[in-house]
């Protein structure tokens, strides 16, 4: 009995998305109900005792003597510290109720495969091999995940002097040059050859555009000026956006634009060539992060590379080796009958 008791709790902690620990479930026998003097009474959204039954299952029970025989008082009564180790405590009510429901569901089903003998089957006892090498498992790499969370602040401090410029923030002034004028193309087809034309030889013009206007911004002109004159240029109606941005990090650009963190203050970048259009920058300030507003994600930082290293470590400790014949990929499909020949490219013609 306790063996399916068991496989009801690794189905239940198969509920991944719902977060699940890997404990066992309870086993099924009845419990005494306390006496009415040991009631207490519980505030409606108190949390009860972790002793307190929560969940009763009236007929539920483990049959005694072999002979399948109902005991007088049958009944399986699980606490609420028996339902925590396969549901998590913080579980909203109706995550918690579908929980429950399930696992009813799954103790009722584990009885009937008692009662039948299922749990002495060679297929029962295959899949509870596989259930507990993959606890096991699961259970090594979190042991792995706890010693990769051991991140000293010195740690911290090194890796934030090695690293110091992803931990640099700065403010810059962005002007965003459309790479197509607005073109009336109500007329046209989209696969339309001249309009494709057009659209060419738009990119083209706005490409200039976009130098001018790097020029003037690196000769000192406001940048919101410099946006309206790339939104008139273009024919876009509507008014520009700021075009000043704060304590941005290296993350909150295209990878492509990075550059512009080594500017200096005062800088005008490049025209950088972005999917969504031409791009200028002009950084107006630059500071380092501090290392104690930056502390969490370096330490999450070094936390991964050592689970990284663990992991490899252990990959590198043995040597595998696999049957090729065994694991070998199946023979593409064919339409010739088996044992047939293949058929011979016929000679090119005045050749035998």
């Amino acid at each position: 009995m306790k063996a399916l008791i068991n496989l009801v709790a690794c189905v239940l902690l198969g509920l991944a998305a719902l977060g699940q620990s890997t404990s066992t479930a309870p086993a099924l026998k009845p419990r005494p109900e306390p006496a009415p003097a040991e009631k207490q009474a519980t505030p409606e959204n108190a949390t009860p005792a972790p002793d307190t039954p929560v969940i009763t299952i009236q007929g539920l029970c483990e049959k005694l003597g072999g002979n399948g025989a109902t005991p007088a008082d049958c009944k399986t009564v699980i606490t609420r510290s028996d339902f925590e180790k396969v549901a998590p405590a913080n579980l909203p009510g109706p995550q918690k109720k579908r929980v429950a429901d399930q696992y009813i569901q799954a103790l009722i089903l584990a009885e009937k495969a008692h009662e039948s003998g299922a749990d002495h089957s060679p297929e029962f006892e295959k899949q509870m091999a596989f259930l507990r090498l993959r606890a096991l498992a699961t259970a090594g790499y979190q042991d792995l995940q706890k010693q990769a969370s051991n991140v000293s602040d010195s740690e911290v401090e090194d890796y934030y002097k090695q690293h110091i410029a992803d931990y640099k923030a700065i403010n810059f002034d962005k002007l965003y040059v459309p790479k197509q004028k607005s073109l009336e193309t109500s007329a046209q087809k989209p696969n339309d050859p001249e309009l494709q034309k057009k659209r060419e030889a738009s990119e083209v013009e706005m490409k200039a555009e976009a130098d001018k206007l790097r020029a003037r911004a690196a000769a000192g002109e406001d940048f919101a000026k410099l946006q309206q004159a790339a939104y008139d240029f273009a024919g876009i109606k509507q008014a520009p956006q700021s075009t000043h941005m704060e304590n941005q990090r290296k993350s909150s650009v295209l990878p492509a634009d990075a550059a512009i963190f080594d500017l200096k203050k005062g800088d005008v970048s490049e025209v950088f060539n972005d999917p969504a259009g031409f791009m200028v920058y002009k950084v107006t300030d630059t500071k380092d992060l501090p290392v104690a507003t930056v502390h969490d994600e370096i330490a999450r930082t070094l936390q991964a590379e050592k689970l990284k290293a663990a992991m490899d470590g252990l990959q590198n400790s043995v040597k595998t080796t696999l049957d090729e014949s065994y694991f070998a990929s199946p023979a593409p499909p064919t339409l010739r009958t088996p044992g047939e020949l293949p058929v011979q490219n016929p000679p090119p013609p005045g050749k035998k």
